[in-house]
Order: C-alpha cells, then sequence, then structure tokens
C-alpha cells in the first residue's frame, strides 16, 4: 500500500466569502440560481477590467495577464507539456447560492452566495466582489429583479463567517489551506447539489455510479487546479491512487437523478443540467491516500458545472463497524 499522501503536497490555497444581497422588491430567483449568477459574473467582470474596449479574449496580447480570462474563461497554455490532452482549464472559482431555497423573494429577505477562490485567484477577491456587486445591480433572474449587496462575510479556518460591511472594511485577499484531519475510515457523503459526472462519454446515473468515478475526478480537478492556478503542480503516484479508488466499498447508497435546466445566454436556449442528489456510505479504510481530495472537495465540488455550485457535498465520518444493510446513518 502507498505511503499516505502528505497534506502538504495539497497546499493549494482556498478563499471563501458569503456575499449578502437585499432585493430591492419583489423578484423571482431561477430555481438554479448558479447559472444566473455564473453568467452575471462574468459580465460584470470582463466590464470592470478590460481595458481592450471588450474585444475577445482570444489573441488579444493582454489574454494571459487580465484578470477576466485568467479566473473566468481559462485556457490551457499551448506551449505547457503537461496536461495537454486536457481540453479545458477548470476555472479557479465557485459560487454557490445558499440562501433563500425558495424562488420569490422580497426586500425584507436577504439572498446569499459564496465565493470560493483557488490559488492564485484568492489575490483577487476584491475584483470578484465588486463584479458580484455589479451583477446584482444589473439583475438576476427573469424578472432582472436589482439586488443590492449589503456584507460581505469573509470565511476562514474554522471556517466560520464574520459579517462586514464593505463599505468600512477592506475586502482580504490571502487564502489558507483548509486543515485536512486524519482519515475517515467509514463516511456517509451527502450530495447537496445535484452531481453530474460522466464516464466514457456517458452521464453517470444511480445505477452507473461507482465511487471511483467521483474520486478520480477529485484527483484531476484538484491535479488541474493545481497546474493551472497553483504555485506548484501536485506530485502523486496516479497509478496508485486510481487502484485504491477501485478499493472504495459502498455500504449504502440513496441516490436519485434530479433533472433542472439552466438559460444560457451564449446559446440562447435552456439546457438540462441534473444530477445524482442523495447520500452514500463509504468504506474509504482501503483508500487511505484519496482523503485528502475527497477532504478538499467539500470546497472545491465535483463534476460538470462545479463553478456554478453543481456537484457540492459533505462529509460525515461514521463509526468503522458499520456493516452492510444498517439504515441508520445520518439523520
Amino acid at each position: 500500500m502507498l505511503e499516505p499522501t502528505p497534506s502538504a503536497q495539497l497546499s493549494l490555497p482556498l478563499s471563501r466569502h458569503r456575499l449578502i444581497f437585499a432585493p430591492e422588491a419583489p423578484m423571482r430567483l431561477p430555481a438554479f440560481a448558479g447559472s444566473a449568477w455564473r453568467g452575471g459574473l462574468g459580465w460584470a467582470l470582463k466590464r470592470l477590467v478590460c481595458v481592450m474596449r471588450l474585444r475577445p479574449c482570444e489573441d488579444c496580447p493582454l489574454e494571459h495577464s487580465c484578470i477576466y480570462p485568467t479566473i473566468f474563461a481559462a485556457r490551457p497554455d499551448e506551449d505547457a507539456q503537461k496536461m495537454r490532452r486536457y481540453e479545458r482549464v477548470p476555472n479557479p472559482y465557485v459560487l454557490r447560492q445558499v440562501h433563500p431555497r425558495r424562488t420569490t423573494v422580497g426586500p425584507e429577505d436577504r439572498v446569499v452566495l459564496d465565493l470560493l477562490l483557488v490559488g492564485r485567484a484568492c489575490r483577487q477577491v476584491a475584483y470578484l466582489v465588486r463584479a458580484l456587486d455589479q451583477a446584482g445591480e444589473g439583475g438576476i433572474g427573469p424578472d432582472r429583479g436589482r439586488l443590492r449587496l449589503s456584507a460581505v462575510s469573509p470565511v476562514d479556518t474554522p471556517w466560520a463567517p464574520i459579517e462586514l460591511e464593505p463599505a468600512h472594511q477592506a475586502i482580504r485577499a490571502e487564502g489558507s489551506v483548509p486543515p485536512i484531519p486524519e482519515p475517515w475510515p467509514v463516511v456517509e457523503l451527502r450530495l447537496e447539489t445535484p452531481l453530474r459526472l460522466q464516464h466514457e462519454g456517458r452521464l453517470v446515473g444511480p445505477h452507473l455510479f461507482r465511487p471511483a468515478c467521483l474520486a478520480m475526478a477529485l484527483v484531476r480537478r484538484v491535479s488541474m487546479l493545481c497546474h493551472h492556478h497553483g504555485e506548484r503542480d501536485l506530485e502523486a503516484d496516479f497509478a496508485g491512487l486510481k487502484a485504491q479508488a477501485e478499493r472504495i466499498g459502498v455500504l449504502d447508497d440513496q441516490l436519485e437523478w434530479v433533472e433542472q435546466l439552466r438559460r444560457s445566454a451564449r446559446q440562447q436556449a435552456v439546457l438540462p443540467m441534473g444530477g445524482l442528489v442523495g447520500r452514500m456510505v463509504l468504506d474509504l479504510s482501503a483508500a487511505p491516500d484519496l482523503w485528502p481530495f475527497l477532504w478538499l472537495g467539500q470546497w472545491l465540488h465535483a463534476g460538470k458545472g462545479a463553478t456554478m455550485g453543481m456537484g457540492a457535498y459533505r462529509l460525515l465520518s461514521l463509526d468503522s463497524d458499520v456493516t452492510i444493510g444498517k439504515r441508520q446513518f445520518g439523520g
């Protein structure tokens, strides 16, 4: 068995901020709000930082130094020797609307959005917060309802929010590495937003799901974020990690497919964005080296649409004597 991967090799800085918005008037939010927030962020960020009169980023002489393409439209470096087979680069942010769950809100409500930044992008948090502020002012959702940013809460170790008024406090730009606890041999994994995975070109449904698919998707995601947005590449025995992923045991699973739609302004179409939700109990005792990736995935999300808030999950520790057939996991 491999020696456990040192957590220092996964030293990918993260910063998370909670943005609190107040609707100016009664409005509707889309059921899948992450797509609307991402579209608003892209629109506002480019107008905020582009000095080339909003020309296309491709072939722009400032493409590799401008904040917008680096964060929102990252592309692979044609000269890079590593990871050349990947056509897309994961963007170093995650947006997730955490409140409210309902789709109709008014001035008495608060709309809460979490912003996670990864690696070097942590230094640009002030630009991202300002862009989201402008996105809210420009209108979100089918009614283009206007939202006013009322507070920003940095979330640090131990990841507890502290509300700050942006008009009176500077927005901190430091990132930090979440502490990774000792591996839990048996965990409950709760999918909080739809997880959209592909395996061999096919979407993974409840009957095709294998934990190895999720584990290796997280390994690839962390590795690519380290390579393109971190300070150094991830050094790991990928073949060994894959072998351990195949040894993850499933003690219980209650998964289902939930369909949802998102509107794409670029494609002028409504697109399906369904995925897996539910819970599963995993035996990780034979896969200790994958633990740091699973732990960090709680912040980074997994699968397609991660930047829009899809693929969010959390881990709960269970006693190691849990056996197949029990239905007493979680609450």
